[in-house]
């Protein structure tokens, strides 16, 4: 890694800060690990959180490897210096042969790291949210200039993954309940489109009382109404009509029991 003096971390800082207003979220994260790796001449960058509840696997957000992104992975912090890290609130630094610390680190083995920062990253009430990660093929030549940089990054980038997963979360909350009010909208459009009304003026003849539809043909009442509405009928005699139309047949039958 390359070796700073005092005056160099502040225009460091100012470098790797220097992005976009505009840019937020999970591209802020991108652009500043671009930064961070290309400033400081670190081979890997990595942006990541602990997996709750146990919180004994990191989950990565953002991979920086040699001159480009990579995709996340997850990785068990047992046996790892990242160990150190979420047990602790500064800046964990192995300056040179980091892997015969931590022999049983299989990645820093395999990418051939000698060098590790990692710093904690917490939330506005001091809890850990994550980590910030520095490995490099080289040794650190000055500690504690990385050590100030790495460990006021960290503060700025915890910041902004605070902010991403909040923002993540609400699109989330927002996704869940637009697709529950699609699903009511829809269900109220079908239960709307299986109701039939009558409204308007309906012509009805005076004398017969069948009733004209739309096309122009006559329909009896119930036809009518049958067709244009949930109502359906059964068929009786009121007492009004058994007198007038079946007033004989009615004497008839009593005749006949007598």
């Amino acid at each position: 890694m390359k070796s700073f003096k005092h005056q160099e971390i502040i225009q460091a800082l100012q470098t790797i800060l220097n992005i976009e207003q505009h840019i937020s979220g999970l591209d802020y994260l991108k652009e500043i690990t671009r930064n961070i790796a290309n400033t400081l001449e670190t081979q890997y960058v990595l942006i990541g959180h602990s997996i709750k509840p146990e919180n004994d696997t990191v989950q990565t957000d953002v991979v920086w490897a040699g001159d480009d992104f990579y995709d996340n992975f997850t990785y068990e912090l047992k046996d790892t210096p990242c160990e150190n890290v979420f047990t602790g609130s500064r800046a964990c630094i192995f300056p040179k042969n980091v892997t015969d610390r931590f022999p049983k680190d299989r990645l820093l083995i395999e990418m051939g790291v000698k060098s590790y920062i990692g710093a904690p990253m917490l939330t506005v009430d001091a809890e850990l949210s994550g980590i910030l990660i520095l490995l490099d093929v080289n040794p650190i030549e000055d500690v504690d200039f990385y050590s100030t940089i790495v460990e006021f990054l960290a503060v700025r980038v915890g910041a902004e993954l605070e902010r991403y997963y909040i923002e993540e979360k609400l699109k989330q909350q927002v996704a869940a309940r637009t697709a529950e009010l699609e699903k009511t909208n829809q269900e109220l459009e079908k239960a709307l489109s299986e109701i039939k009304t009558l409204q308007g003026i309906i012509p009805i003849c005076s004398i017969c009382k069948n009733i004209r539809d739309d096309q122009g043909f006559w329909q009896q009442v119930e036809s009518y109404i049958s067709k244009h509405s949930q109502a359906s009928f059964s068929h009786a005699i009121c007492p009004e009509c058994e007198k007038e139309y079946y007033a004989d047949l009615k004497n008839y039958l009593k005749e006949v029991k007598k």
